[in-house]
């Protein structure tokens, strides 16, 4: 009696592991993405921490300092846009909206120091700059 009871515990713990580490991907998919994309035709894209860093870096200068990460031009073809007349940058700081002449290279997103994306352009002043970028929408 002890074996069949012992083989019906392992075998309900095996079950409840499987269950617990079946939910895990889920919440690892939601937890990468780093904003979203909202293109001009209202579908979304959500841009992940690995799409993002599998971009090549570039630098740009403002004000005195180097700036680096990937440019905005390049983040939005993740998305497939490629043509738009502008987009505008919302996250915890001031929107900022662009042309898409100012999408150039001149304009990059860049790490900060808490896991989050900045605008880093010579096109807006730097206190001007979106920080913690959450949505990108494209018109």
């Amino acid at each position: 009696m002890k074996t069949k009871s012992s083989i019906l515990f392992i075998t309900l713990c095996l079950l409840l592991s499987a269950c617990a580490t079946s939910a895990e991907p889920a919440s690892t998919e939601a937890s990468s993405a780093l904003f979203q994309i909202v293109k001009a035709d209202g579908s979304t894209f959500d841009v992940t921490l690995d799409a993002v860093k599998a971009l090549p870096l570039a630098q740009v200068s403002a004000e005195g300092k180097v700036e680096e990460g990937p440019y905005l031009s390049d983040i939005l073809a993740l998305a497939g846009v490629t043509e738009f007349t502008e987009v505008t940058l919302e996250g915890s700081s001031n929107p900022a909206t662009l042309t898409f002449d100012q999408v150039d290279e001149n304009t990059i997103l860049d790490f900060n120091n808490h896991g989050t994306m900045k605008l880093s352009t010579t096109y807006i002043p730097k206190a001007s700059w979106t920080k913690d970028v959450a949505k990108i929408t494209v018109k």
